[in-house]
């Protein structure tokens, strides 16, 4: 629940000042570990671990500049307080809200071929194994704390009503 407190902080200030504070991802981030070691030391390195992971991928999506710097620290500082398995699950989530969002946004902005370009501009080169390409359309910059916020909000209830994700094995 603290994680979906932030990151409505997060999207507030994500939409109204176009960034998310360092100090929010600071406090999410000593806040989570904080709980993780009281689960012992291996949910805190677990969670620590999770968190380095996530800020890695994330670092690799900011550097296509498909995600903003702030998204990925705090993507990156909710999963480590979420700890294994609910920061994949928040993680899927929040994939999935982003994707929503992208195509509201590209159909409020009547830039949805934009959008489209973009995606496949990317993805298809990624699925072929080849390198991504850069997008070439700006579709404008979406506040993507809002997908996190989603994210958040979804994996929250569903811990509370016990609905999740399931992802076959």
């Amino acid at each position: 629940m603290g994680v979906a407190v932030a990151a409505a902080a997060a999207a507030y200030t994500d939409v109204t000042r176009g960034r998310i504070p360092n100090a929010l991802v600071v406090m999410l981030l000593a806040f989570g570990l904080t709980l993780r070691a009281h689960d012992g030391a291996q949910a805190f390195f677990v969670s620590l671990g999770l968190g380095v992971l996530v800020f890695w991928a994330g670092a690799a999506l900011f550097s296509l500049r498909l995600i903003g710097g702030g998204d990925v620290k705090f993507v990156a500082a909710a999963a480590a307080a979420l700890g294994w398995p609910d920061a994949l699950t928040f993680i899927l989530y929040t994939v999935l809200a982003g994707g929503v969002l992208g195509i509201i946004v590209g159909l409020l902005r009547g830039k949805l071929r934009a959008v489209a370009r973009n995606v496949w501009a990317f993805a298809l080169p990624l699925f072929a194994g080849m390198r991504p390409v850069q997008p070439f359309s700006t579709a404008g910059k979406m506040p993507y704390a809002l997908a996190i916020l989603a994210g958040a909000a979804a994996l929250a209830l569903g811990n509370i009503f016990a609905l999740h994700l399931r992802i076959p094995s």
